[in-house]
Formats: structure tokens, C-alpha cells, sequence
């Protein structure tokens, strides 16, 4: 241990500007604050059951419950006090990533420090016209310039993303404080804890996805959660757990046994029958924290990070946000909430085997080879209703709803975030006004979340859309309560109301197979009532 420690600093002198090793040659990373972490033996003990007892049980409650917190940023760097050239007032730029577990780490984080390297890691595409590159390069500065980030889907000591602790990494590229909240605990036996026996027919096969599969005990920690990183000093932190619409565990087994057949799989089958198994302890949360932002009357803002279930109904991601709402409604301070909200209007999220079997192995591109189809079934899109339906709501979640005529199942949960009022009667802001938004465009929420010409730039796509017909989403999504008492009536305060929102796709599909499934997402908030 000694010899490795004197190592790692030989490597700190050699190499203080490098870019991130990787994580053989990083000592562990670990927060200021937080719950004691989990042996091998004993995820492996959890693997087995559903309900964990004893000390197991106490050690897995904490770890769900009590929040990682590191400030080691205060100080070093204050807010960047962006001035953007639409306004007369410094802002607070907020920013919101679902980064997929931070699979492609390396790009995430040269996108969000540096514009050199990131253009050196991604190569941009060949042919690249001089507008769309402009367009990439002011996305990239936009990025590099926010003050408080939530990113959702974050692994901590995961085989798939090099046993890194991601929000501690990139908040220590960005030189920012951040706050960690585990959302689930990953314990499958067959792809996250590498012990479940498996054989194919070929043997050469059987042994290189047992060589694939096989994850360091040492390091393997299995945590994937939700991160705030922050230019501001971190107070506070809670976590709160939303009531359960999937069990990740319980009905994750039972499909898992269903489809054991001897444990012999063509690889084909393995992979499409089996790569939506993930099975868990936990559930969907929200991490909430208190930012001290001294140009604010109240001197915070509180800052709510959440992610909503993609596996059930509409009517039960509805559920989940009124019990949020319960919890965050006595706050007298501005409020962000922000998050994957998973708006899909169905059950399940949109997904490919690209991405899942990238999550799941090391050497995803053999094995992309051996697999037989290209969208999962877990796929909503084969169920799009017809037409009428379909593009009634097509990218805009928030559209009317009435039921069988103009069918959106999500409309609910907007309703429910409109008309929600705080202890002190401010309100979510669901304004929409032209000369706040890029391009112009207006409608409902166009201040705080981009829109298009139809409903909302879409924040997730499949890799095949067919020019836009179908295979697009908005999921992810930043809400804001600043100084208003009504969600829409323009001659109210100014004072921290979102403006000039973005949506980045261009920068998030610079390269080829796309940084990450879901585009990230930035909006302004000004210190100051920057009143018209």
C-alpha cells in the first residue's frame, strides 16, 4: 500500500496537467461526508435476497439515505457570474445531464472544462460545415460556464465506467463542491457482480464474456445515483425516497428465472432476452440541497435533483412528484427542480441493445456483433398510438389531455407542478415569452426548457428517427420558482426567472454513436430583477 501511495505521487509530479488516468492509477475517491461503503461479500450477500437483515440491513439503509458531501471547492474558484451579452445582470446558470452513467467519462469531461481537448478526444465529424461547427463551439462555451449542475444516471466503483467515482471526478475537473445520492445499489449476479456461472455453446465465447464480466473485488462498489455539483458552498443535503411504482429487485428476479434455461444461451439470446435485467436495491429519490448564493435575498436557493421512474405508468411518475412536492412545499427560497423525469407518456424508456450492452460489458463492440437486432423491446416506440395521437403530443409532454380524443398521459403531472403553490404562494414559473427564449419561440415553459416548432427540443433519441417522424423525446427537463405567485402572467418579477434556455443536442451528437443517450441542458438565471 505504502509503495502504491509513493507511486500515484511520483505520477502527480510527473503528470500535474494530464489528462484523467485511469482508475488503476487513482488512489480511491471518497467524499468529505457519507455512509460507510459495502464489501464485495457483502453485495454479493445482497445479491441473494430481498429483504437484507441484521447489520446488512442498517449498513444498505444508509447507504439509501444519507447523502455524500464534499465542499472542498469553496473558495478555490467563485461563481463564474456569467453577463451574457442578452442581459444587464450577472446570472446563475443552471445545468442538467442525464450523462448514462458516464460511460464516455472522457468526453463528459473535456465538454465540460475544455474545448481543445474535448475537439481532440472527438475528432468532430469529418465535413463538418463552418454553422454547425460555430454552433457545437458556442454549446461547449455555454456548458463550460454553469455554476450548478445536476447530473442523473452516475456510477461510483462500476466496472463499466472504470470503478470511477464519477461525480467526485468531475467535480473535481470542473474545481466544484457536489453532493452524491445513491439511487440504487447494483447487485446482479450475471453482469454487475461477475459471479453467476455462464456458458455458451461456443467455449472461446464462454470464456472471453467470463473474462468480460469478471469485476475487481477490490473496487467494485456498485453505486448509481444522482449528483449536484455546485460553485457554491453545499448545505443541508437530504435525500428523499419516492414512493415505489417498480420493484427493482423482486420483479427483476422473477423475470431473470423465468428465462434461466440451463444456463446455456445463444449469445443473441443472452443479450436480447436478458439486457433489460437489471436488478437493484433502491428506487427512484431525490437529492436536495441548500446553496448559498449570497445575491439572493434569502442568501440560497434550494436546488432539487430527482429522477422518475421509467418503468410504470404515467399516473405513478405523478405519484412520485406529489409526494416530492410534499416534501419541498414549506421552502420560502428560489427552487430548482431538475431531472430525468422520464415523460415518456408510456412504460419504459426508449432504448437500443447499443447502449445496454455498453453498460453491461467491457467489450461491447464484439458482442454488438453477435446480437441480431437493434432496438430492444423495452422500446416504446412500436407502441405509438395512431397519428392523431401520437403527434398531438409528439416531443411536448405538457400538451392538452383529454382522454381518447387528444390522449396525454403525461399532462397530469404538469398540471400538478402548475398548480402547486409553496407555504410562502410563489409558484413554478410556466412562462413562455418570445424575447426570453433562443429562437424566439414561446409557449408553455419556453423560458426555462427549449422549444422547437413542434412542442420541445427533444432531450432523447433513437439513433434512427427517420428525420424526426418518430424516436424522439423530452425527458429531461428544469423547473424554476423564482419570485412569482402565478405560473404565467408576464408582469410579475424577473428577478431569478429562467431565460434563454438550450438544449444541446449538436454538442451531444458530435460524435459518432452519441456522449451520451440524453442531451444536456442549460438555462439562465438572472441575480437581479432584469426587468424588459
Amino acid at each position: 500500500m505504502r509503495a502504491a501511495i509513493i507511486l500515484w505521487m511520483a505520477l502527480a509530479l510527473l503528470f500535474p496537467h494530464g489528462h484523467a488516468q485511469s482508475s488503476e492509477m487513482q488512489p480511491p475517491a471518497a467524499a468529505d461526508s457519507g455512509p460507510a461503503l459495502l464489501s464485495f461479500d457483502e453485495l454479493t450477500a445482497l445479491s441473494s435476497t430481498a429483504q437484507p437483515a441484521g447489520s446488512l440491513a442498517v449498513r444498505v439503509n444508509a447507504l439509501l439515505t444519507t447523502p455524500f458531501v464534499q465542499n472542498n471547492a469553496s473558495g478555490e474558484q467563485s461563481p463564474s457570474g456569467v453577463q451574457p451579452a442578452e442581459t444587464s445582470s450577472p446570472v446563475l446558470r443552471m445545468g442538467q445531464w442525464n450523462i448514462e452513467r458516464g460511460l464516455s467519462f472522457d468526453l463528459i469531461r473535456s465538454a465540460l472544462t475544455d474545448s481543445r481537448d474535448f475537439e481532440r478526444l472527438s475528432g468532430f465529424p469529418a465535413g463538418l460545415d463552418d454553422a454547425r461547427r460555430a454552433r457545437i463551439e458556442a454549446q461547449l462555451s455555454t456548458l463550460q460556464h454553469v455554476d450548478v449542475l445536476v447530473l442523473n444516471e452516475v456510477d461510483w466503483g462500476m466496472k463499466r465506467t472504470e470503478y470511477r467515482n464519477v461525480a467526485h471526478d468531475l467535480a473535481a475537473a470542473m474545481h466544484m463542491n457536489y453532493a452524491y445520492g445513491v439511487e440504487f445499489v447494483e447487485v446482479d449476479p450475471l453482469f454487475s457482480l461477475g459471479i453467476e456461472p455462464v456458458q455458451l455453446p461456443d467455449p472461446a465465447e464462454t470464456e472471453r464474456l467470463r473474462q468480460d464480466l469478471h469485476v475487481d473485488p477490490e473496487r467494485y462498489l456498485g453505486l448509481h445515483g444522482t449528483a449536484i455539483l455546485s460553485r457554491y458552498p453545499i448545505e443541508n443535503v437530504r435525500i428523499v425516497r419516492l414512493p415505489v411504482c417498480y420493484d427493482w429487485y423482486g420483479q427483476e428476479t422473477r423475470a431473470a428465472a423465468r428465462l434461466e434455461q440451463g444456463k446455456r444461451w445463444a449469445v443473441h439470446r443472452l443479450f436480447d432476452e436478458r439486457i433489460g435485467r437489471e436488478i437493484r436495491h433502491g428506487g427512484r429519490m431525490a437529492l436536495i440541497a441548500d446553496l448559498a448564493v449570497p445575491s439572493l435575498p434569502e442568501g440560497k436557493v434550494t436546488v432539487v435533483a430527482t429522477h422518475l421512474e421509467n418503468r410504470c405508468a404515467p399516473a405513478c411518475r405523478r405519484r412520485q412528484m406529489r409526494a416530492l412536492l410534499q416534501q419541498i412545499g414549506s421552502i420560502r427560497n428560489p427552487v430548482v427542480l431538475a431531472g430525468d423525469l422520464n415523460t415518456t407518456s408510456r412504460t419504459n424508456t426508449p432504448t437500443s441493445v447499443r447502449n445496454e450492452i455498453m453498460s453491461r460489458v467491457t467489450d461491447y463492440q464484439f458482442w454488438i456483433g453477435q446480437t441480431i437486432s437493434w432496438f430492444h423491446p423495452l422500446g416504446i416506440y412500436q407502441h405509438a398510438l395512431a397519428p392523431v395521437h401520437y403527434f398531438h403530443g409528439y416531443n411536448d409532454p405538457t400538451a392538452f389531455h383529454f382522454p381518447v380524443l387528444w390522449n396525454n398521459k403525461e399532462r397530469p403531472l404538469f398540471g400538478t407542478l402548475e398548480k402547486f403553490r409553496f407555504a410562502d404562494g410563489r409558484a413554478f414559473d410556466f412562462r413562455g415569452t418570445p424575447d426570453r427564449t433562443v429562437k424566439g419561440r414561446e409557449g408553455t415553459l419556453a423560458d426555462s426548457n427549449a422549444r422547437a416548432a413542434k412542442g420541445f427540443v427533444p432531450t432523447y433519441a433513437f439513433a434512427r428517427d427517420y428525420g424526426g417522424l418518430a424516436g424522439r423525446f423530452k425527458l429531461d427537463w428544469i423547473l424554476v420558482k423564482p419570485y412569482i405567485d402565478d405560473p404565467r402572467r408576464n408582469d410579475q418579477s424577473w428577478f431569478f426567472a429562467p431565460r434563454f434556455p438550450e438544449t444541446m443536442r449538436e454538442l451531444n451528437e458530435s460524435v459518432p454513436g452519441r456522449i451520451s443517450d440524453h442531451a444536456p441542458l442549460t438555462v439562465d438565471l438572472p441575480l437581479s430583477d432584469d426587468s424588459k
